[in-house]
């Protein structure tokens, strides 16, 4: 995971909200605004959330997950800053990330260094892991993030970039911050790197930070 840096709420989703007797619905504004701030990435695993050209606000391709569940917390229904895009959580029939979530809260920080900090991996399996022992059982119970595939998605990421780095004694400092800063921000289309957070905590491991 890295830090998701919220923006304002679209003009369009704040008149919405405002109109009496609004309830919920997923409109194209608030899902494209969602996108563009988390770099077309999964909030929680960090997959690529499939968009068409066409139509980047079909929810088939990506849900937006209230981390305070409107199950739980009607009147944080339309409030833009509980709301995150993900994947369509399903792998190999396995939910994970907001349908693994289903009506439970969230406490994560992700709009918060808080979350990255305690944010760990095991390079040999792709696991993830967080020091803060709440934040742990959300991200393996709740959210089901270290299911194999993605586990194995996370390990083929950072295999990725030992290769490109070429021979491990032969990595210069100069080397591993030009490979970090093309991980840590978005590309010129603004999207992040799927499975970025691994790269950007290994990175930061081996520069010492």
């Amino acid at each position: 995971m890295i830090r998701i840096f919220k923006n304002s709420e679209p003009i369009t989703w704040r008149a919405y909200r405002i109109t009496p007797g609004a309830d919920y619905a997923p409109t194209r504004d608030l899902r494209q605004s969602l996108l563009e701030e988390q770099g077309y990435i999964c909030a929680f695993c960090m997959r690529r959330i499939p968009v068409t050209v066409k139509d980047p606000g079909e929810n088939e391709f990506s849900k937006i997950a209230h981390l305070e569940s409107r199950a739980n917390n009607q009147n944080r229904k339309l409030d833009y800053s509980n709301m995150v895009v993900c994947c369509p959580g399903n792998i190999n029939g396995e939910a994970h990330c907001d349908k693994s979530q289903a009506s439970s809260d969230i406490s994560l920080p992700l709009f918060s260094n808080q979350v990255q900090n305690s944010i760990s991996y095991t390079s040999q399996s792709g696991e993830i892991r967080s020091s803060n022992p709440i934040w742990e059982r959300e991200l393996n119970h709740l959210l089901n993030l270290n299911n194999p595939l993605l586990k194995a998605n996370r390990r083929e990421a950072l295999e990725g970039v030992r290769v490109a780095l070429g021979k491990k004694n032969q990595w210069s400092e100069s080397d591993l911050r030009e490979r970090y800063q093309q991980w840590i921000q978005k590309d010129s289309d603004g999207k992040f790197r799927p499975y970025c957070g691994i790269i950007v905590w290994y990175l930061k491991k081996k520069l010492g930070n």
